[in-house]
């Protein structure tokens, strides 16, 4: 896991040495083993280094094959590489002189081309020069667990890993999008094509760029699909138990400690459970909270004792105090992600750090195999948006939203009901995109600012219900479509930022593109047969049968989050909200309505309603705004 950046001058002039070196440098933390850079006149490449994989300098990079035609500055993780090693050394003739899976990079691109990329299990970001044909390609594995941003103009083309990468080489600061404001908003992060700033962009997942001096081109190479044809249940538990443990076998690879995040749900047990299968005993991790509804150290030290591996309990509320790990948080998003599991997923990811360098996660299996309870309110709404009218709806949203106020439960019925009712209160026939919105419609009508009024009507969803949109009989495959190409970007910006915040590099089994295809052709009566079973009904399955107890295997699923209404009210949050929302709103205009900002917390403290989710991507923009970002000190 490492940082990448470059630039490419398309009118032909040399490259600053000074520049790449800066955007090297904003990208430290990303990689804190070693820097390199390599220019070659109007192209400069740089990257950090987080040494995983062939600890030596044969691992070093930018690295290029031995003609020097092809350089290449890469993130991630290639776990078949050792198969394309032997086709390449057996079809090519090439030769390689270390192990590190970044040496096939340069030589796959020679024998394949672009064709590469289909061949890669794992994931990445990269960026990569091909000197005889004066092109630039930029690309992003398949589902988008490492990021790549990019700015484009007639003479340049500059990317990096992270978008401080890019501010870095250049001089004027990016403006904000007031079009991808209104989706961050909604969303707490910003979709898959945009960043928060005007011209700055992301290379979409799945997707292969290439710029020359004149043109630039785009093809995507993989994206997840719905085809079911698994319908029986043993069938997908056989096929889902090999393919789970050759994924987790083959994710084992590294040349340094490795650990698992342990949480109390499904996916994290099954990684768990899979490597007693294979014999192997890493460590376990999982983080602890003070409030009850949002610990699951208990269920996970009974997952640690089912699968024989040792368990530590990270203080999910220790480390640095809030308000000092929250500015830690808004810098290494750039401002641009609010998540709410993102304060105590960056405290765990530190804590795990002084232990090991690499660690397995779950994420993904909600959005892969249909875990959210939002998937039975989906199928329920089908029938309920045909007997209760919209405005009804609405008016009994807005009223279950006020009458939350002080309870600060993970998430008590009334917010519950809130949710489900402003979603069918909603136009068009697509509830589901409103489920998790952050900024409900009837507040951002009143705080939104006058740089935002052209915006305001348009549907801050638009990605989303694109891919929502496809021709599926079933209304739950559109949902996991849509889930799995737009809202697991927020989980991937989390799990990518917090982690490399500390140097730590995290693999997704659950997200490996083979797991993935196999997820795809499982019937959704299998992964979610509501009303009449469990959520992720074939993981629960699969999870008995590899020794995980019956309770936790089908208890109700929590989710890791942090009680930010309480952080912010009477928590060590409540300082920096009160500069950020009701001393210093100032700092919103013109996106925003300093008044209806202040009021909007002086409602939440007060405990007249519950606006915690509301304000959280507010007082991320604020903290960016108001330049209290900082990184944790080295």
């Amino acid at each position: 896991m490492c940082g990448v950046a470059g630039i490419f001058h398309r009118d032909g002039r040399p490259v600053d040495r000074g520049t790449v070196a800066a955007m090297s440098a904003a990208l430290i933390h990303r990689g804190p083993d070693g820097e390199g850079s390599w220019l070659d006149q109007s192209v400069g490449f740089a990257h950090r280094r987080l040494a995983i994989r062939d600890l030596s300098e044969a691992g070093h990079q930018p690295m290029l094959d031995a003609s020097g035609r092809i350089a290449v500055t890469y993130n991630g993780e290639i776990y078949n590489d050792g198969e394309l090693r032997r086709e390449l050394e057996r079809s090519f003739g090439f030769r390689f002189r270390g192990h590190c899976d970044t040496e096939i990079l340069p030589y796959a691109y020679l024998a394949w081309g672009e064709a590469m990329f289909e061949r890669l299990e794992g994931f990445f970001a990269l960026g990569l020069w091909d000197r005889q044909e004066r092109r630039l390609i930029l690309a992003r594995d398949g589902i988008g667990i490492k990021p790549l941003y990019y700015f484009e103009d007639r003479s340049d083309v500059v990317f990096a890993s992270e978008v401080k990468g890019i501010s870095a080489s250049r001089r004027e600061a990016p403006r904000i999008d007031p079009g991808a404001l209104h989706t961050f908003l909604a969303a707490g992060h910003t979709g898959t094509r945009q960043s928060l700033f005007g011209g700055i962009k992301q290379v979409p997942p799945g997707t292969v760029m290439s710029f020359t001096a004149g043109e630039r081109t785009e093809r995507r190479f993989w994206r997840p699909v719905r085809a079911p044809a698994i319908s029986r249940l043993d069938e997908a538990v056989d096929r889902l138990e090999a393919t789970i443990q050759t994924v987790v076998e083959s994710q084992m690879v590294s040349d340094v400690p490795l650990a698992v995040l342990q949480s109390g749900g499904i996916d994290s047990s099954l990684i768990s459970l899979t490597l007693k299968r294979l014999g192997l005993k890493p460590p376990l991790f999982t983080a602890g909270f003070s409030e009850k509804s949002h610990d699951e150290s208990a269920a996970a030290k009974e997952i640690a004792a089912a699968a024989g591996l040792s368990v530590s309990v990270v203080d999910g509320e220790g480390g640095e105090d809030a308000e000092t790990a929250l500015r830690a948080v808004v810098y290494h998003f750039d401002g641009q992600c609010a998540d709410t599991g993102a304060l105590g997923f960056y405290r765990l990811a530190g804590a795990v750090r002084q232990h090991c360098s690499v660690v397995l996660s779950g994420d993904g299996g909600d959005e892969f195999f249909a875990g959210y309870e939002t998937y039975a309110a989906t199928a329920m709404a089908e029938s309920v948006r045909r007997i209760v009218p919209r405005g009804v709806a609405g008016m009994t949203g807005r009223l279950a939203y006020a009458a939350v106020r002080g309870d600060e439960r993970r998430l008590p019925a009334a917010a519950q009901l809130a949710r489900f009712a402003l979603g069918l209160g909603e136009e068009g026939d697509r509830p589901h995109l409103q489920w998790r919105r952050l900024v409900p419609r009837f507040l951002a009508a009143k705080i939104y600012g006058r740089e935002m009024v052209d915006v305001a009507a348009a549907d801050p969803f638009a990605e989303y219900a694109e891919y929502y949109s496809e021709p599926h009989d079933k209304v739950l495959d559109r949902a996991l479509v849509a889930d799995q190409r737009f809202h697991l970007q927020s989980v991937l910006q989390k799990v990518d930022a917090m982690s490399m915040a500390h140097s730590l590099e995290v693999r997704v089994p659950i997200l490996d593109r083979r797991v993935m295809d196999l997820a795809g052709t499982i019937d959704v009566a299998l992964l979610n047969p509501w009303p009449k079973g469990a959520p992720k009904y074939v993981l629960r399955k699969l999870a008995e049968r590899l020794g995980m107890p019956r309770d936790a295997a089908w208890s109700r699923k929590r989710g890791f989050n942090v009680p930010i209404a309480q952080l912010m009210r009477r928590g060590g949050l409540q300082a920096i909200c009160d500069r950020v929302f009701n001393q210093e709103p100032d700092v919103f205009a013109p996106y925003l309505n300093p008044d209806a900002i202040r009021l909007l917390w002086k409602d939440h403290l007060d405990r007249r309603s519950d606006n915690a989710f509301a304000l959280w991507p507010v007082l991320t923009l604020g903290i960016w705004l108001m330049g209290l970002a900082a990184p944790r000190p080295r």
